[in-house]
């Protein structure tokens, strides 16, 4: 059997390491032209899984897209039994991550991970969260601006974080996010619209624990929810809010990154934990996920209710990624995780295609 790896490939062809700052009153830094470094995780992704299934007797092809011509020749040519699907971007465009998913669906190649439309639904802020309202799901409250909308959202409870509508990794997110008026918040809306040509959603800051829910397929497809992760904010400014930040995440020099640390399994009431377990699988349902995913959690400090903020139909599957690692505490290894991924999308594949 032939898997297929595909990846989307960088925008450029060796990480950044020159950084520049967007904000000079408090040395916020991001890299240049906001080519992340999650884009080169991508590719540390891609290779370590072509190395365990070629390991486990499969026969590879690792791809890197970059245009959606040449990787539909590819597939054409190279007709994959199943594709593990690892990209997040096409071009560096992540509005176009539904679309590679939708390709696989066109050329009827079975492919790991959420359909085109799940990952349409997961990856859209603000239509996620109505989906989570309309299947008894909490979040926070929200409103989404459109380029040249009028920004008024005196609806609103501030403070509240500012985030571009379609982007994941905490790509637009840093610690200048928060608002707390409305003028910060109109401003913080403009800036997302100018850099990431794109709307804008404003969620209700909930002060607490950040949760993070892995999700993973049972050999029925029923998604499951692996032990919780929390980060941990030890050292974290104490003058600022507590969120995750592109540089906690990927800026490995940062404060933020250095004072942000997981826990894996958080320490939670029993309670708690079920009642967190059962709101991701919900959360997963309403926006269709598939065989695998995270569920983003804040927990309000003040009376431990539990909100929904994300659903990630493509989250970071390294080694050394809080999914991984939330597997790891549910007994399994890294190895075993990855083949297990392939064997629910093989196993939705033989159903499929099986006698009705």
């Amino acid at each position: 059997m032939r898997i297929a790896i595909i990846y989307n490939e960088p925008k450029q062809t060796e990480p950044q390491d020159h950084w520049v700052s967007r904000s000079q009153s408090d040395g916020l830094l991001v890299p240049v032209d906001f080519v992340d470094s999650s884009e080169y995780e991508v590719v540390r992704q891609a290779k370590k899984i072509e190395g365990i299934l070629r390991d486990a007797g499969f026969d590879t092809l690792l791809y890197a897209a970059s245009d959606s011509k040449d990787l539909c020749a590819t597939l054409l040519r190279e007709r994959p039994d199943l594709i593990f699907n690892c990209c997040e971007t096409l071009g560096g465009n992540s509005k176009l991550e539904m679309n590679i998913a939708a390709l696989f669906e066109l050329l009827g190649i079975p492919f790991t991970g959420s359909s085109a439309l799940g990952i349409a639904l997961a990856n859209d802020k603000g239509v996620a969260k109505s989906l989570f309202l309309a299947h008894g799901v909490p979040t926070p409250n929200w409103k989404t601006f459109a380029p040249k909308d009028q920004i008024i959202a005196t609806e609103l409870n501030l403070p509240a974080i500012v985030k571009p509508i379609r982007e994941d990794a905490s790509i637009g997110i840093d610690l200048n996010s928060i608002v707390e008026d409305q003028s910060s918040l109109a401003e913080r809306v403009r800036f997302v619209w100018k850099e990431f040509g794109q709307a804008a959603l404003v969620e209700e800051f909930i002060a607490g624990r950040e949760l993070n829910v892995t999700l993973l397929a049972a050999p029925g497809g029923q998604l499951c929810a692996l032990p919780i992760s929390e980060i941990l904010f030890d050292g974290f400014p104490h003058d600022k809010y507590k969120i995750v930040t592109f540089a906690a995440k990927w800026m490995t020099d940062s404060l933020q990154f250095n004072t942000t640390a997981p826990r894996c399994p958080a320490e939670l009431a029993p309670a708690l934990e079920k009642s967190i377990k059962h709101a991701a699988v919900k959360a997963a349902e309403a926006v269709q996920m598939r065989d695998y995913g995270r569920i983003d959690f804040r927990v309000r400090a003040s009376d431990g209710s539990a909100f929904v903020t994300e659903a990630n139909p493509n989250p970071d599957l390294n080694e050394d990624a809080g999914f991984a690692r939330s597997a790891r505490a549910s007994g399994r290894t890294y190895d075993s995780l990855i083949r297990e991924i392939v064997e629910r999308a093989l196993q939705r594949s033989a159903k499929r295609s099986g006698p009705s």
